[in-house]
C-alpha cells in the first residue's frame, strides 16, 4: 500500500486517456466471457426481495432476470432493436443460452422492460463496461470522470435502442 492507501499494483487511470469502448464488446472479448459477466452482475441483485416476489407472483410467466440479462448482453454487443433481439433470443444459440429454451419474450415486452427498468439496465451496462475495462487494463481506481463516461455510454446505448424501436414501429 502506498501513502494514499491504494494497492501499489492498482493503476490510476486518468480520464483524458483514450478509453473508448467498442460498440460490440465481442471485439475485445469472447461471447462466453461477456455472457458470464452479465450473468454474474445480474445475479448480485436481490431476487428474493419480498416485494420482487410479490410483483412476480402477480405476473406469471414474466422473466425479469432473463429480460435484464438479454437486453444487457445485446446492448453491450451492439444489438439495439427489440425485433432483432427477440429473433436472436429464439434462434441464435449465443442468445438462447442467456434466456433459456423456455423463454417466451417478445419485442413489445422487451420495449416495455427497457422503458420501465431503464435505471436497472443502465446500472447493468455500466457494471459490464467496468468489467471490460478492468479485464483490458488490469485493476485500476475508477475516477469520477471515467465513471461519468461509462454512464454516458450506457445512456447512449439505451437512447439508441429506443430510437431504433421507434423508427422500426413506423415502418
Amino acid at each position: 500500500m502506498d501513502s494514499a492507501g491504494m494497492r501499489s499494483d492498482t493503476q490510476v487511470i486518468h480520464v483524458g486517456e483514450d478509453l473508448a469502448l467498442p460498440w460490440d464488446l465481442k471485439n475485445w472479448f469472447e461471447a462466453p466471457v461477456l455472457r458470464q459477466w452479465v450473468l454474474d452482475e445480474i445475479e448480485t441483485l436481490n431476487w428474493s426481495n419480498p416485494e420482487v416476489i410479490e410483483y412476480l407472483s402477480q405476473r406469471p410467466g414474466f422473466q425479469p432476470k432473463a429480460a435484464l440479462c438479454l437486453l444487457t448482453y445485446a446492448y453491450a454487443t451492439g444489438i439495439f432493436e427489440s425485433e432483432e433481439i427477440d429473433r436472436k433470443s429464439h434462434l441464435d444459440p449465443e442468445y438462447v443460452v442467456i434466456v433459456g429454451a423456455d423463454w417466451k419474450g417478445e419485442p413489445r415486452q422487451l420495449r416495455r422492460f427497457r422503458r420501465e427498468c431503464r435505471g436497472l439496465l443502465k446500472w447493468a451496462l455500466v457494471q459490464v463496461f467496468k468489467q471490460a475495462l478492468r479485464a483490458r487494463l488490469g485493476e485500476f481506481m475508477l475516477p469520477a470522470g471515467l465513471k461519468r463516461r461509462l454512464v454516458d455510454a450506457a445512456v447512449m446505448r439505451l437512447d439508441l435502442a429506443h430510437q431504433m424501436d421507434r423508427s422500426s414501429d413506423g415502418l
